[in-house]
C-alpha cells in the first residue's frame, strides 16, 4: 500500500471508531432505564452480587445459574456501586448508569473486534446495531441479560480466529465464552472443519471444549450448591428431559407455529433482517462451516420448549446476528466489486477482507479473557467462602439492608416482593383479556407471569388450560399443556382438583385420552373429598367426552 492509501485507510479506521463512539453512547441511554423497567432485568443482574445473592432462588432455576460468569460480573459490579446504606434517586441513577455501562461496554468491545478485523465493519457495524433494536420491541421482551451481550462477542471471536486459522486461540474464547452462555459452545463445530488438522486431533480437541463445560459447570455449582440441569436450554434437569423425540417433535411444531403465525411484530424480522438473508445468500462453499454453525445453533432455538419461551425471545437470535452480517458483507461486497459471479469449488477458500490491524485482536482478547476469568474467580471464592456454615459471612449473604425513608428494607426481599406484584398484575390482565375474549393475549399475560415465576402453579395451570382447551385451534398446544399442568400438580402435591382437571384436559388434548380418564376420575374423587360440587359435576361430563375419544374445547369460558 502506497502512502496515501496507507493515510486514506487511517482516516477511514478513525472515522470508523468514531462511529463506533457514538453508537454507544446512543445504546447506553437506550439501554439503562430497563435496569427498573423490568424486574427481571433487575433480578439476573444482581443475581451474582455476594450483597444481594439470588443464585439459590427458583427463579434462577438450573437453566439460569449455569451462566456464572456474566452473573458474577455484574454481580461484582452491584457490590461495587451499592456503598451507601440509603434508597435515593441518586443510588437508584447510579445502579441504571451500571447497568447501561455493563452491557454497552461489551457492545463497544463487539464493535471493535470487528473494526480492527474486517474492512468492511462499517456495513457490520451497522447492521449489528440495527438488529439490537429490535430487542427494544413489545414481542417478547424487553430483556436485557448480563450473559448476552458478552456471549455475542466471544462467539464473534470464535469465528474471526477461525478464519484466520488461529484454533487454539479459538478454543479458549469458546471456553471462556460457554460459562457465559451454553450456546457459544456451538462454535465448538468450527473445530471439525479444520482441514490442516488430522481428523483425530480434530475430535479430540472438539470432545474437549464440550467437556470443559459440562464438567466445569457441574463441578463450580455443585461447590455452591446450586442445582445442575444437563442443558441450560429448557432448564432440562436430564438429556432424556429435553432431547425426547416426543418432546422434541412438539417443540418443533411448536415453534415453528409461532414462527410463521402472521403478526407484524413477527420473529422472523429479529436481527434487522440479517438471519433470513444469510440462510437465502450465504450457500457458498468457503461459507460452510459458519452455515453449519448457524444452523445448528437455529435447531437449538427451533427445538427449545415454548417455556421458556424459546424463539419468542428474539435476545436469543443476536448471537449469530454479526456472524450473519459478515457473511453478507462478504457476499455484498463480492458482488459489488466484481459482479455477480459464479464461484468455483475447486482450489482453496480465498480468505476474508481482512484489516491489518487484525493481530491487535490477539493481546486484546487474551487480556480481557484473563481480566473476566480473574474477576470471576475472586467473586466465586468469596462466595463460596460466604456459604461455609462456620463463615462470619453467612448471615449477611443476600442481607445487604437499605434504608429507604427511615425504614429498614432487605434489597432481596424489596425485589421478590416487586416480582410478586408483577406476577399478580400479569395474572389479572390475563383475566380481563379473557372477559374481553381475547385469550391469545391472555395466554401471552400467562406465559409473562411464568417468566417472572416458573414455580408458580396458578400461572402454570391457567396457561395449561388454555393451551388445551382455546376454541381457536392455533392457540392451542397440547403436548406444552401437559407439562405445565403436570408441573402445577406436583407442585401442589397432587392434592387439588381445579389443577387434575385441567391435566384431564391437556391429555385428551394431546391424544392421550386414557391418562384423561384417569385425570377425570382423579379429579372428580379430590372434588368429592373438597366440597367442590362444581369440579365433580363438570368432571363427571368430561368424563363421558373422554371416554369418547374426545378433548373438550371451550368459548372463552372462565378458567376454572
Amino acid at each position: 500500500m502506497n502512502m496515501s492509501g496507507a493515510i486514506r485507510e487511517k482516516r477511514l479506521l478513525l472515522f470508523e471508531l468514531f462511529m463506533v463512539l457514538s453508537l454507544c453512547v446512543a445504546y447506553f441511554y437506550l439501554v439503562r432505564n430497563y435496569y427498573t423497567g423490568d424486574p427481571m432485568n433487575n433480578y439476573a443482574f444482581v443475581a451474582g452480587s455476594e450483597k444481594c445473592y439470588e443464585l439459590d432462588k427458583p427463579i434462577m432455576g438450573a437453566h439460569w445459574n449455569g451462566r456464572l460468569a456474566g452473573l458474577l460480573l455484574s454481580g461484582a459490579l452491584i457490590d461495587f456501586s451499592l456503598t451507601e446504606h440509603s434508597v435515593t434517586n441518586g443510588q437508584v441513577e447510579r445502579l441504571k448508569n451500571v447497568f447501561g455501562l455493563y452491557h454497552t461496554f461489551w457492545l463497544l468491545l463487539l464493535f471493535l473486534a470487528v473494526t480492527f478485523a474486517l474492512r468492511y465493519s462499517l456495513f457490520i457495524n451497522l447492521g449489528i446495531f440495527a438488529g439490537l433494536m429490535y430487542n427494544f420491541s413489545p414481542v417478547s421482551g424487553p430483556y436485557f441479560y448480563p450473559w448476552d451481550m458478552p456471549a455475542m462477542l466471544l462467539f464473534t471471536l470464535a469465528v474471526l480466529f477461525f478464519e484466520r486459522r488461529q484454533i487454539w486461540l479459538m478454543a479458549v474464547v469458546i471456553g471462556a465464552g460457554c460459562f457465559f452462555k451454553e450456546t457459544v459452545l456451538v462454535c465448538a463445530l468450527l473445530v471439525l472443519f479444520a482441514t490442516h488438522w488430522s481428523r483425530g486431533k480434530r475430535v479430540l480437541t472438539f470432545a474437549g471444549i464440550v467437556a470443559v463445560y459440562v464438567l466445569g459447570k457441574k463441578f463450580l455449582l455443585s461447590q455452591l450448591h446450586l442445582n445442575v440441569a444437563a442443558l441450560s436450554l429448557g432448564d432440562a434437569a436430564s438429556w432424556r428431559g429435553w432431547l425426547g423425540p416426543k418432546i422434541l417433535v412438539e417443540n418443533f411444531a411448536g415453534n415453528l407455529k409461532v414462527l410463521f403465525s402472521p403478526r407484524f411484530n413477527s420473529v422472523i424480522f429479529a436481527n434487522a433482517g440479517s438471519l433470513m438473508a444469510v440462510l437465502m445468500l450465504g450457500w457458498r462453499r468457503r461459507f460452510l462451516p459458519y452455515m453449519a454453525v448457524i444452523l445448528a445453533y437455529l435447531a437449538g432455538l427451533v427445538l427449545l420448549p415454548l417455556q421458556p419461551p424459546g424463539i419468542t425471545e428474539v435476545r436469543v437470535f443476536m448471537q449469530i446476528l454479526p456472524l450473519s452480517l459478515i457473511l453478507l458483507s462478504e457476499r455484498w461486497f463480492e458482488n459489488a466489486g466484481s459482479g455477480a459471479t459464479s464461484e468455483s469449488f475447486a482450489g482453496p477458500a480465498p480468505a476474508w477482507a481482512v484489516r491489518g490491524t487484525f493481530p491487535v485482536l490477539v493481546p486484546l482478547t487474551i487480556a480481557l479473557i484473563g481480566l473476566c476469568v480473574s474477576v470471576v474467580a475472586w467473586r466465586y471464592f468469596v462466595i463460596f467462602e460466604d456459604l461455609q456454615p462456620d463463615h462470619q459471612a453467612q448471615a449477611q449473604l443476600g442481607k445487604f439492608v437499605l434504608k429507604p425513608a427511615g425504614d429498614v428494607n432487605d434489597l432481596a426481599i424489596e425485589n421478590q416482593l416487586l416480582r410478586g406484584e408483577y406476577i399478580e398484575d400479569e395474572m389479572e390482565l390475563a383475566k380481563a383479556a379473557i372477559d374481553n375474549q381475547r385469550p391469545s393475549e391472555a395466554i401471552n399475560r400467562y406465559r409473562r407471569a411464568l417468566e417472572l415465576d416458573t414455580n408458580s402453579a396458578p400461572a402454570l395451570n391457567n396457561l395449561a388450560w388454555w393451551l388445551a382447551t382455546a376454541s381457536d385451534p392455533g392457540l392451542r398446544n397440547g403436548g406444552e399443556a401437559v407439562r405445565l399442568a403436570e408441573r402445577a400438580c406436583q407442585l401442589t402435591g397432587n392434592k387439588q382438583a381445579a389443577l387434575f382437571d385441567t391435566l384431564a384436559a391437556a391429555y385428551a388434548e394431546a391424544g392421550r385420552f386414557n391418562d384423561a380418564v384417569v385425570a377425570a376420575q382423579k379429579a372428580h374423587a379430590l372434588a368429592l373429598v373438597q366440597g367442590q360440587e362444581g369440579i365433580a359435576a363438570r368432571t363427571e361430563q368430561l368424563l363421558k367426552l373422554y371416554n369418547a375419544g374426545r378433548a373438550y374445547h371451550q368459548n372463552a369460558t372462565p378458567v376454572p
